[in-house]
C-alpha cells in the first residue's frame, strides 16, 4: 500500500518521536491503522497525518491530552471552539505574566545600571519618590535562617506577582522600637515592581511623596550606623517620619564578587515640618 508508513517513517516526516507515537498508542490518543502481529511492528496511513497535526498544535498550545482525546473522540464544532477559547484564555494569562517579568527586569536593570554611577554614596537625601506596592510581612526576624523561612512562605504565596530577586527584598524597622533591638528586625517586605491593574490583599500601597534614602557600599553589617545617621539627618533639616524603616541590599556578592560593587539602601517616607 503506497500511502502506509513504519513508525519510524511517520516519526521524521512529522518531527516527532517515535517513544511519543508509541505513547500516544498506549493510551489510546493517535493509534496506528494496523501492526504487525507477528513483528509488533505500527503502520500508519496518509490520512492520518492531519489528526497527528491537530494533536500536536493543541499540545504546542498547552491543551492537555485527556482533553484532546476527549476532543476526537467527540468531535464537534461547539467543542473545538470551546477548546481554542480556553487556549486562548491562558494564553492571556501567560502573557500578562511574562509583561509583569519584562516590566520587573527593565526596573532592575535601570537601577543596577545606575548603582555603578551613585555619587551620593554614604550620603543621605531627599528623593521624591511615586506611589509603589510591597507585601510586607510584620513579623519579629532575629536570624537568616528565621529571615529565609518567612521568605519562602512569601515566595510560595506572592511569586506570581513579584518574583523574588535579590534587590527587591528586604527588612523592617519600626522606628519607637528600633533602640530595644540590636540585631532583629520587625518584618520583611517585598517591593512590586510593576504597576498593578487592580489592589490585591496581599499587598501593602506606599503613597508617594518624599524619602530620606542612604546608600552605602557594604562589606560588613551596619545597619544600625546608617539608621543613625540618617535619623540625624532628618531631625536637623526638619522632617518627621512616616512608618517604618525599609533595609534592602541592591548588590551582594551573589551578584558580584566585587565588593566595591555591593550596595545596600535605607529609606523612609517623611514629611517637612511647619516652621514656627
Amino acid at each position: 500500500m503506497k500511502n502506509k508508513f513504519s513508525i519510524g517513517q511517520m516519526s521524521r516526516l512529522n518531527n516527532v518521536s517515535i517513544k511519543t507515537l508509541r505513547y500516544y498508542d498506549e493510551i489510546g490518543l493517535f493509534r496506528p491503522y494496523e501492526v504487525d502481529l507477528a513483528s509488533g511492528c505500527r503502520y500508519y496511513l496518509i490520512e492520518q497525518f492531519k489528526e497527528l497535526e491537530i494533536i500536536l498544535y493543541l499540545k504546542m498550545m498547552g491543551v492537555p491530552l485527556k482533553d484532546i482525546k476527549k476532543q476526537l473522540e467527540n468531535r464537534s464544532l461547539d467543542d473545538f471552539i470551546s477548546i481554542l477559547e480556553n487556549v486562548r484564555r491562558i494564553t492571556r494569562e501567560k502573557i500578562e505574566i511574562l509583561k509583569r517579568i519584562e516590566q520587573g527586569l527593565l526596573t532592575r536593570v535601570t537601577e543596577l545600571e545606575s548603582t555603578k554611577n551613585d555619587t551620593s554614596i554614604g550620603k543621605p537625601y531627599i528623593e521624591h519618590l511615586d506611589s509603589y506596592n510591597i507585601i510586607q510581612v510584620n513579623k519579629k526576624v532575629g536570624s537568616l535562617k528565621e529571615f529565609e523561612t518567612e521568605l519562602r512562605q512569601l515566595k510560595t504565596h506572592n511569586e506570581h506577582i513579584a518574583p523574588i530577586v535579590i534587590g527587591n527584598i528586604g527588612y523592617l524597622v519600626n522606628i519607637e522600637e528600633r533602640r530595644n533591638k540590636e540585631s532583629s528586625y520587625d518584618g520583611i517586605f517585598l517591593l512590586v515592581d510593576q504597576k498593578m491593574h487592580m489592589q490585591m490583599d496581599s499587598m501593602t500601597p506606599i503613597d508617594g511623596g518624599d524619602f530620606a534614602i542612604i546608600r552605602w557600599r557594604e562589606k560588613k553589617d551596619e545597619d544600625r550606623k546608617y539608621i543613625e545617621k540618617l535619623l540625624r539627618f532628618i531631625k536637623v533639616h526638619n522632617y518627621q517620619t512616616e512608618g517604618p524603616i525599609y533595609i534592602r541590599k541592591i548588590v551582594d556578592g551573589i551578584i558580584s564578587n566585587h565588593s566595591e560593587e555591593w550596595l545596600k539602601e535605607i529609606r523612609i517616607k517623611v514629611n517637612q515640618l511647619t516652621p514656627y
